[in-house]
């Protein structure tokens, strides 16, 4: 079932019947039955009735605020799953140093062969010794972490590669974007806007399917445990960082679906799409989501959103000691 994102500034929801209606201004502009969607994202200023509330929780669906940017504002969902003997058992792998370690070897080195695919693939269609040169300075990266002492010790060896890998990115763009480095709160430019977007979008999703597995999406292993993050979606998110999000900002841009005007200024000093553009970047990151690509252990072939509530099954597995966590990689 998809994903229903609502993004129409001033809408509001009501229920009728078995249905959500989006209307706005006194008009109905939308409608959709709720037995045809598992979850509900809400862009900046929208609101529903008490009624379409109640119905949301009844039919199990969760429903994500997001701010205009991107930036989640809090969530609603139905009662968490009642396997405390799992949450348990995660919460004691969390003060365990050695599983962690290994989750962090495990998770980064996935997510920078995740990176080097990224780049190979881009530099297949356009050659670029540049690219191959990042491409193999990445993956000697990757083979470091398997054998760091410590998470810090691994987490700096992906931060000096993220930084090749983001000069790569930039190398990537095209047109009259430009991309330099990573910046965030705010994003500085279109690019990092984007990123920051589809980095936001994807954390919501895992948040979702970590729940639904009976996790705490809160109590990581990889990334340290501080209030109000959701540590634990931030390890699934490193392994889908680059080939969800980062190829959609990329594919938004050189084939220019977003252009200049798609982007407005923020009082903060940073920048984030218009409406238009994240209605535009919406729709592409939907069928990306839900395109079917090659999987290896799926029988051959899956999808994005199918993947993560697969790591989210995986991550359940390992918590439980039923097996060893396996991190997403494209092939």
């Amino acid at each position: 079932m998809p994903v229903l994102y609502i993004d129409e500034q001033g809408a509001e929801i009501h229920r009728s019947g078995a249905r959500l209606i989006i209307r706005k201004d006194g008009e109905q502009i939308g409608a959709v039955r709720m037995r045809d969607i598992e979850r509900l994202v809400l862009f900046g200023p929208i609101d529903f009735t008490t009624q379409a509330m109640h119905a949301l929780l009844d039919a199990g669906i969760e429903t994500d605020f997001l701010s205009a940017d991107g930036r989640c504002r809090g969530r609603l969902q139905p009662p968490e799953g009642k396997n405390v003997l799992l949450r348990r058992a995660q919460y004691r792998r969390a003060d365990d140093p050695a599983f962690c370690l290994s989750m962090a070897r495990s998770i980064l080195a996935a997510k920078l062969a995740n990176c080097r695919y990224v780049i190979l693939r881009h530099h297949r269609n356009h050659p670029n010794p540049a690219l191959q040169s990042a491409a193999d300075e990445i993956g000697a990266f990757a083979e470091q972490i398997a054998v760091q002492p410590d998470i810090p010790a691994c987490m700096g060896i992906e931060g000096t590669a993220a930084r090749t890998y983001f000069t790569a990115l930039g190398a990537m763009v095209r047109r009259e974007f430009a991309f330099t480095e990573r910046s965030r709160r705010p994003p500085r430019d279109p690019v990092n806007a984007l990123l920051s977007f589809g980095y936001a979008l994807l954390t919501g999703e895992i948040t979702g399917a970590l729940f639904a597995h009976g996790l705490d999406p809160d109590a990581g292993f990889v990334h340290s445990i501080q209030y109000g993050r959701p540590s634990l979606a931030l390890d699934i998110l490193e392994e889908f960082r680059p080939v969800v999000a980062d190829r959609v900002a990329l594919s938004l841009i050189n084939n220019a679906v977003l252009q200049a005007e798609h982007f407005e200024p923020t009082d903060d000093g940073g920048v984030r799409m218009s409406e238009e553009g994240r209605t535009r970047y919406l729709k592409a990151y939907h069928e990306i989501m839900t395109a079917e690509v090659k999987d290896r252990r799926a029988d051959g072939a899956t999808s994005f959103r199918a993947a993560l509530r697969t790591q989210s099954a995986r991550m359940r597995s390992a918590v439980m000691g039923e097996a060893p966590y396996n991190p997403y990689t494209p092939r």
